[in-house]
């Protein structure tokens, strides 16, 4: 099952939605979120944790493409700046088969929250990730942050990414810090 996170603006409007999906040593991620400045980013990675406890893996800023933009060699928390440094390289590879399934199966899921570029449903092309009508009462709110919602599935794994210079989406979790501190 999937784990979900979806933050709304006040006027219910789309924020953030990410998705993490569990598959043998390997966690995907993909995520569409606002950016600043009127724009909105893209995420999809393949993240495992290597033989010395740092996250790797593989990603890309873009969802829909097919192909692993970097390879993520190391994530490890820096102390001095309360920041996680990324060690990455290019890789411009295309993904395999499970991988670019497993990536369109959680650009599916996105769907289901989200209007995003062209859309059956409606027949219309979306610039812009759009909410659709979410029943928000399957989800539990955060306390402490009213429009952020998440299911039963959601962890603080993996979310170290959101506090490194790799994350391009405005939404970060600060909190998986105190873990470091």
């Amino acid at each position: 099952m999937e784990s979900i996170y979806i933050a709304l603006r006040e006027d219910q409007s789309f924020h953030t939605i990410i998705i993490k999906k569990e598959i043998a040593d390997y966690t995907y991620l993909v995520a569409i979120g606002y950016a600043g400045g009127g724009v909105y980013e893209e995420f999809y990675a393949k993240l495992m944790y290597d033989e010395e406890g740092n996250i790797s893996g593989k990603f890309s800023r873009a969802i829909g493409s097919g192909e692993w933009e970097t390879i993520l060699t190391k994530l490890k928390f820096n102390k001095d700046d309360e920041w996680f440094d990324a060690e990455t390289e290019d890789l411009y590879e295309l993904m395999e088969r499970e991988e670019d399934e497993t990536q369109y199966k959680l650009i599916n899921e996105l769907r289901k929250y989200i209007y995003l570029g062209y859309d059956e449903e409606t027949d219309l092309e979306y610039e812009h990730p759009e909410a659709k009508s979410i029943d928000t009462s399957i989800f539990k709110e955060f306390e402490n942050n009213p429009g952020e919602f998440y299911n039963n599935e959601w962890d603080d794994d993996w979310l170290h990414i959101t506090n490194s210079n790799i994350w391009g989406l405005s939404t970060r979790f600060p909190h998986v810090i105190d873990y470091y501190l």
